[in-house]
C-alpha cells in the first residue's frame, strides 16, 4: 500500500532530529526550506498534545479558619487542609 504525499511528508518531517539544522536536513532530503515549514506546521497541528503533570496552584480568595493539617510532598509542593473532610481526597490526590 502506497503512503500519500502528506503522509509521506509527515513522516520525513518527525524523522528530522533535533540537533540536524533545518539546512542540513533539507539538503539531504533534496526540498526547500519552506517545504519543510509547511509541512512541520501541519505536523506540529497533528500532534497529540501532551497532558502536564502534576498540581496546579489553586489560589483560595476566602478561608475560614486554620488550617488542619499540611503535607508536603517530596517535590517540594504542598497541600493544606482547611477540613477535616478534605482528608478523603488526600488519597486521589496521591
Amino acid at each position: 500500500m502506497e503512503l500519500s504525499k502528506q503522509d509521506r511528508m509527515l513522516a520525513l518531517v518527525a524523522s528530522k532530529t533535533p540537533d540536524q539544522s533545518v539546512v542540513d536536513f533539507c539538503a539531504r532530503h533534496q526540498i526547500n526550506a519552506a517545504c519543510f515549514y509547511y509541512w512541520q506546521k501541519k505536523y506540529r497541528q497533528t500532534e497529540p498534545v501532551p497532558e502536564e503533570e502534576g498540581f496546579s496552584a489553586v489560589e483560595l480568595d476566602q478561608v475560614s479558619g486554620a488550617p488542619v493539617a499540611t503535607v508536603r510532598l517530596v517535590g517540594g509542593a504542598l497541600i493544606t487542609l482547611y477540613d477535616a473532610a478534605a482528608f478523603s481526597y488526600l488519597p486521589s490526590l496521591l
